[in-house]
């Protein structure tokens, strides 16, 4: 019987197929168990990864929590400590408050006044009606300008910032006052003149601000009539006034909102010029003679007491 050589060729072709078929189907088996169990190795490592940041992130909270108790503890001594520690400081000193914006609301700054013993004779506020005048408001407001001397029509804002400065500290030519509240421009409480000391609330939350036209022609007139001022923000504004502030020689605390910033600022109105507060150039986060204030008054209220 012959045999083709075909299917000599055919059988050998066949057998080698099935070999590679079977080498084949065993290596995806293998390959299939190697990958199984590397998935089951990564997510066994991402299981305990997730313990541990969730271990960590009850950590977290529980410092947090500690945290905001020790936070409230302090807040509570500040506040029963405070009242004791400025009290008289301010006796007698007649204080005008000018916020340059009223993007920002300042019941501590004016409570820690009074609580030093100040009088806060006049608080004004500044409204963002003055950076979007028309031509006949504008052209308004050089008529009754030109009732207390020249103005410069190109500088307005800057000529109104310092007439108002100047009927803040010397009570004269106050119906400017009335007629600013009455158009609007500013909110206004109290008195104006007897001025003995300024304090400038800036510090805002819009870019397009009114700095340059407000709070830089405040401060040299302020100085032109020889009233100090002190220049104050709050913590947490977008836009500092700081650095303009100090550019200008001026004392500064930018921390206003904190028992720290209002005890500054009173030591500030004190005499110890400075920049204070928790931004970028402070001189330091408050006083340092702070301590040894307490100490004298203390030293002199034992030796008054031995006099008697």
């Amino acid at each position: 019987m012959n045999v083709n050589i075909r299917y000599y060729v055919l059988t050998i072709a066949a057998i080698f197929m099935a070999l590679g078929i079977g080498i084949f189907i065993g290596f995806m088996l293998d390959g299939q168990k190697v990958f199984s169990e590397q998935q089951e190795t990564i997510i066994n490592q991402l299981e305990q990864k997730f313990k541990d940041i969730q271990t960590e992130n009850s950590n977290l909270k529980d410092n947090v929590q500690s945290l905001n108790k020790q936070l409230d503890y302090m807040n509570q001594y500040g506040k029963i400590v405070f009242p004791e520690l400025v009290k008289g400081r301010l006796n007698g000193v007649k204080v005008a408050i000018i916020e340059t914006n009223n993007d920002f609301i300042y019941p501590g700054l004016r409570n820690a006044l009074m609580k030093a013993g100040a009088t806060i004779s006049s608080v004004t506020i500044f409204k963002d009606d003055l950076n979007n005048l028309d031509q006949s408001e504008k052209d308004d407001l050089i008529t009754n300008l030109s009732k207390y001397g020249n103005v410069d029509s190109n500088h307005l804002i800057e000529s109104l910032s310092e007439k108002l400065t100047e009927v803040l500290v010397t009570g004269q030519d106050g119906e400017l006052i009335t007629y600013l509240k009455d158009k609007g421009y500013i909110d206004f409480t109290g008195t104006p003149g007897n001025t003995d000391f300024i304090v400038l609330a800036g510090g805002s939350n819009l870019k397009n601000n009114n700095l340059n036209i407000v709070d830089i022609p405040i401060i040299k007139q302020s100085k032109i009539l020889n009233v100090p001022i002190v220049g104050v923000e709050q913590s947490d504004v977008k836009y500092s006034y700081m650095d303009a502030y100090r550019k200008q020689h001026l004392s500064t605390v930018d921390n206003i909102d904190t028992i720290i910033g209002q005890t500054s600022l009173i030591m500030v109105m004190q005499g110890k010029d400075g920049n204070y507060g928790i931004k970028t150039g402070d001189t330091s986060i408050m006083p340092d003679s702070f301590i040894e204030y307490q100490q004298n008054q203390n030293q002199n209220k034992t030796n008054s007491n031995e006099v008697k």
